[in-house]
């Protein structure tokens, strides 16, 4: 039994990771060749694509959403901790299980009344490509979900941490 939960812990984190970066990679490297096509067909053919500029626009939605529950994975998110970094290593643990469980509850309150939203923007179309919105704003509950779930890997993390006082070894970060 351990061992097919510990299987199936891998299959979860190696779908997580495809999903998040290479899905960023995807949306990144669409946003980049379009606004590169942009410039080529405003600048060499005097012919601007209003195609382009909105496939821009979701891509770079959908890559700040899928990047930053990739940065949230490595605890590599933008914080302000001047004050966190002074107390004692027990009160950091105290303070980042009690964030981490308010953003959790958060999270878990509005999933249901951001994803009617986003179900019900399917009517409404996109002005030039004719995309339902419901494509654009998706991503913003999967942003939820992941955030979620690497929320809760933190609190299990950082409740380990506190009472066995055995540190988690953190991910590498990919970009270091």
């Amino acid at each position: 039994m351990k061992k097919l939960l510990a299987s199936l812990f891998k299959v979860f984190q190696i779908t997580l990771n495809l999903i998040e970066s290479w899905g960023g990679i995807i949306f990144l490297g669409l946003l980049f060749l379009s606004i590169f096509f942009q410039v080529i067909l405003r600048y060499v053919f005097s012919s601007p694509s209003p195609e382009l500029f909105e496939i821009a626009q979701y891509s770079f939605i959908w890559t700040i959403f899928l990047g930053a529950p990739y940065a949230r994975k490595f605890d590599a998110h933008i914080k302000f901790d001047i004050v966190f970094l002074k107390l004692g290593r027990k009160a950091q643990l105290l303070l980042q299980i009690a964030f981490d469980l308010f953003f959790c509850i958060v999270l878990l309150v509005t999933l249901g009344p951001v994803l009617g939203d986003v179900l019900f923007y399917k009517i409404i179309k996109s002005e030039v490509l004719r995309i339902p919105w419901t494509y654009l704003f998706m991503c913003f509950p999967i942003f939820m979900a992941l955030t979620f779930i690497h929320n809760v890997i933190w609190i299990v993390k950082s409740f380990i941490e506190l009472f066995s006082g055995r540190i988690v070894p953190k991910e590498v970060e990919p970009w270091d």
